[in-house]
């Protein structure tokens, strides 16, 4: 058969369509296996918020280059070609071409000051970053583990539908028997329905979390998540208060922040007294001068210059005095911020303690409940039994079993909250980002 023209055409077209769906439409990739190691590190290096973070310190450390600019000369370069014609004088004409280098010899340490205060910003900045990227880490092992323990929970919904769909077969055949009444076949429909609701809600929040943890790491929600099964290794909740609290004022960003952030007001202060001396500056000029476009008489100068000001309406007093009100309130700031961090660990530390309880009591719960579950469904077989004891008896012990899951979870929650509250994932960072460095180093 031949094809025309025309054919041709429309086959050209369709190919044309199936290769524009073909790369607009995103591809589903097979999930990667990921460990919670490789989802921190993807974290620190991809999420967007610390690299906003860290962009921002890197303008500030281009703001500490800039304030060692006052410590080398300047040189300038200009030229001047004037014409000037007077009623009854002749017309004048004046060209200059001049190059001129200057440097500060004396400022009252203020140059010092500035460089000093731009430097313990990049360092407040630095450690603003580590603080946020400790928020993210926590977030990132919480979400991990979460993911974890819902499908732990999954697998319990997906018993409690089976049991559901067992009970609800036993009740019909029951009905059909003429053993018991047709309520007890209805009751085991809408029991089973519920179950499977449970379960259809879980199935979503699960895909929501692996959203989360896709947001987290810097990639699409689209893109497809796997997870290792691991256990959280408990190490925070073993150390005293004492020892989290030591541990805090050694790693914990923000307080290093404020620390900064101290020395930066009070070097600014400097920095503002430096006004109050005299400004020593050398110069040094050579060009050429004449009454030509290009003029021929060379000359050269060089000499000190000293300025004073005498009075500025006060401002630099003003300036001195809000800066140091500043620098005050910092320090208290800071204080407070110790006290606060403490709150957070003795906070932390109680409600691992006291989590940790509840794990003992919801395991003694789930073991009875499955007992009562058995006792009711051997009850309901014989006929002694009730439905509504036996669905009840199947919710009870779905409940207790996802209570114990979610008991064991919030105390890994606990343990990572107390992990990040002492800064003990600032090595994990660090370790991170020089990696990431001498990558970049590399040729």
């Amino acid at each position: 058969m031949k094809r025309g023209p025309l054919s041709l055409g429309r086959g050209l077209v369709l190919l044309s369509v199936v290769a524009v769906l073909f790369l607009t439409v995103p591809r589903v990739l097979a999930a990667e296996k990921l460990s919670l190691k490789d989802c921190v590190r993807r974290a620190v290096l991809y999420n967007n918020t610390l690299r906003s973070y860290a962009s921002e310190r890197r303008a500030v450390a281009m703001e500490v280059k800039e304030a060692l600019s006052p410590f080398y000369p300047t040189f300038s370069f200009s030229t001047l070609f004037e014409r000037s014609d007077w009623e009854d004088l002749p017309r004048n004409d004046h060209a200059t071409i001049k190059f001129k280098a200057r440097y500060n010899l004396f400022r009252g340490g203020g140059d010092w000051a500035l460089l000093k205060t731009k430097k313990h910003e990049l360092e407040a900045s630095g450690f603003d970053f580590l603080e946020q990227g400790l928020d993210i880490v926590a977030t990132v092992e919480g979400t991990y583990f979460a993911i974890l323990s819902l499908k732990n929970q999954l697998k319990v919904l997906k018993k409690s539908v089976d049991a559901a769909l067992l009970h609800e077969t036993v009740a019909k055949k029951r009905v059909e028997a003429g053993l018991a009444p047709l309520s007890d076949e209805l009751r085991a429909k809408v029991d089973l329905a519920n179950a499977r609701v449970d379960l259809v809600q879980a199935q979503r929040e699960m895909k929501t979390l692996i959203h989360t943890l896709a947001v987290l790491m810097g990639v699409p929600p689209t893109e497809a998540v796997d997870l290792e099964k691991e256990h959280m290794v408990k190490e925070a909740g073993k150390r005293t208060l004492q020892e989290l609290f030591e541990l805090a004022k050694r790693n914990r960003p923000v307080l290093k922040s404020y620390q900064q952030q101290v020395q930066k007001l009070a070097w600014e202060e400097k920095s503002l007294k430096a006004e109050f001396f005299p400004v020593l500056d050398a110069y040094a000029e050579t060009g050429e001068e004449g009454p030509d476009y290009f003029p021929d008489k060379e000359y050269w100068t060089m000499g000190l210059e000293l300025r004073y000001p005498f009075f500025s309406g006060f401002s630099t007093k003003y300036a001195v005095a809000r800066t140091r009100s500043k620098l005050e309130a910092k320090r208290w700031s800071y204080r407070q911020k110790i006290l606060e961090v403490q709150k957070e660990i003795a906070d932390a530390y109680e409600q691992l303690k006291t989590d940790e309880r509840v794990i003992k009591a919801q395991e003694t719960l789930l073991k009875s409940a499955l007992e009562n579950l058995k006792v009711a469904q051997r009850r309901y077989e014989v006929g002694v039994g009730s439905i509504v004891e036996l669905t009840d008896a199947r919710v009870a012990a779905t409940k207790a079993a996802i209570g114990l899951e979610n008991a064991r979870l919030t105390v890994v929650g606990d343990e990572i909250e107390l992990k990040r509250v002492t800064g003990w994932f600032v090595p994990v960072i660090k370790e991170i980002e020089e990696k990431k460095d001498v990558a970049k180093e590399k040729p």
